[in-house]
């Protein structure tokens, strides 16, 4: 059989995000948006952006190493992140195109986020099975106002370091996997020696918060976010006390404040 023409088509955008506490890439539930367009989510939870105004010609193009060395028209789009559902906060990113197989962000030095793209948990979520959550209500002294789309970093014992992102009233959520239970050593290990709900561990406490310059936004960019200046967690208000660790208990909800407040002051840089 003689082939007398072949089609090809360049898909510009492909994204794929990443649910953190649970190490998998989800799709369902989220809804995707970037110049004027809605993405839907193929099979491998990739969301897939076509039709970009601008991009007719590279969309029809090869797709080989030659097209992708040169492409014949380039755009940058606004790409707006929700979840209707409540269990994700809404974000935003800039995406050049057309991009090279599966999206990956480039801010932060060296890059905050490789890979699929990390979702940031809201306090509403209901936490996984076998996951921790450390929350606070993040409260920026400068500003005397909620510290909101600031980043509060956890630091577990054989865990990822984990990042919670407070919402526009400064309230975060932290959730990440319980470390791995200490004493077990032995042949056989003896969990009587030390029980599960009697598991504790010392964790480290970080958080990164701008100063504020503007009104709050509803959806933050994302680099924006990722690149924000280390801030100081104050652990007590008189005298200032900074605060670099707390205690984790399996089973409880590790609450962070700066008594005698509920909320939990930081210091921007």
């Amino acid at each position: 059989m003689t082939v007398s023409e072949r089609l090809t088509y360049v898909a510009p955008l492909g994204v794929r995000f990443l649910d953190p506490a649970t190490r998998r890439p989800l799709a369902d539930g989220l809804v995707v948006h970037a110049a004027g367009c809605r993405l839907f989510a193929n099979r491998a939870d990739t969301f897939v952006l076509t039709g970009v105004p601008g991009l007719g010609f590279a969309e029809r193009g090869l797709g080989d190493d030659a097209y992708w060395a040169d492409p014949p028209e380039r755009v940058t789009v606004t790409v707006e992140v929700d979840d209707p559902r409540g269990r994700f906060l809404p974000f935003s990113f800039d995406a050049d195109l057309p991009a090279r197989g599966a999206f990956e962000l480039t801010c932060g030095s060296p890059p905050d986020v490789t890979g699929p793209i990390v979702l940031f948990s809201s306090v509403a979520r209901m936490v996984p099975a076998g996951c921790a959550v450390v929350r606070a209500d993040l409260w920026d002294a400068d500003a005397d106002a909620p510290a909101a789309w600031a980043l509060l970093e956890v630091s577990a014992p054989g865990v990822p370091v984990a990042r919670g992102l407070a919402d526009a009233r400064g309230s975060v959520a932290v959730v990440f996997p319980y470390p791995e239970p200490s004493g077990l050593d032995g042949s056989p290990p003896s969990l009587e020696r030390r029980a599960l709900s009697a598991q504790r561990w010392t964790i480290e406490v970080r958080a990164f918060a701008a100063q504020r310059t503007g009104p709050v936004p509803s959806r933050p960019d994302l680099c924006t976010v990722l690149t924000q200046p280390e801030a100081t967690l104050l652990a007590g208000a008189s005298p200032a006390t900074p605060l670099t660790d707390a205690t984790l208990d399996y089973g409880r909800e590790l609450v962070l404040r700066t008594p005698p407040q509920s909320v939990l002051t930081l210091i921007p840089a």
